[in-house]
This record gives C-alpha cells, structure tokens and sequence, in this order.
C-alpha cells in the first residue's frame, strides 16, 4: 500500500494541472475572439464612413447642391452645413440617404451665400469648403 500512494498523488497532481491548463486555454480563446469580434466591428464602421464623402456642387442663395464622391449612401442626417463657421438649419435636405454619385439640394431658411461667405459641408468620411 505504502508503493501505491505516491503514484496517486502524482496521478491527481498531473490531472490537476491538465485541468487547469484546459481552462487557461478556453479562457484566453474566448478573450482573444471578443476582442477580434470588436475590432472587426469598428474596422467596418470606419470603412462605412469614409466611403461616405460629399462634395460642394455650388451654392446660391438659400441652397446648395451637393454630391456624393464617396461610394455609399449618405444619409441625410449625416450632412451638417455651416456657412462662415455657424452651423445652418439644413432641415430641407432629402430625407432618404443619397445614394453613391447622387447630386441632392440642401437649403436653409437664411441665405447661405452672400457676400464672401465660407460654406462648409461635412459628411463622415470627409468634408468641402468654397468661399461665395
């Protein structure tokens, strides 16, 4: 009997350690896909927005035309228009997103270009700037 329990205890003490071992690999497995799954997430939402560019067409009065350089939609809540640094009430934008080399209108209830003013137009891949 004195033979048999030092083989026993390193029987246990070895199933112990695989155990163990087995876990820590699960584990680090289980972190190393969330945290790939999150990167991979941001890494497309980052592509989604620079394919999303806009360009200054022209600009009168209380409009400006726009167009889609990139190649996505753009929706219409991701275009802001400011004029001279101020932001401008451009709530009369197309509602629907813009589509990939799409030419759309923007106006705004005060005039956008007059005088010398500096209209820029953002979007979430880049933005445009003229001077009136």
């Amino acid at each position: 009997m004195k033979g048999i329990t030092p083989v026993i205890a390193i029987i246990l003490l070895l199933l112990i350690t695989i155990s163990m071992v087995g876990f820590a690999f699960v584990w680090f497995q289980r972190v190393a896909q969330t945290a790939t799954d999150s990167t991979d997430t941001q890494l497309q939402q980052q592509l989604s927005q620079q394919a999303q560019k806009i360009r200054i067409e022209s600009a009168a009065g209380t409009a400006v035309n726009l167009r889609n350089t990139g190649s996505q939609s753009i929706p219409a809540s991701a275009v802001a228009i400011f004029v001279n640094g101020t932001a401008t009430t451009s709530g009369n934008c197309p509602s629907v997103p813009q589509a990939a080399g799409s030419v759309f209108a923007c106006s705004s209830t005060a005039a956008v270009c007059s005088g010398s003013s500096t209209i820029r137009v953002t979007a979430p891949g880049n933005s445009d700037q003229i001077i009136c």
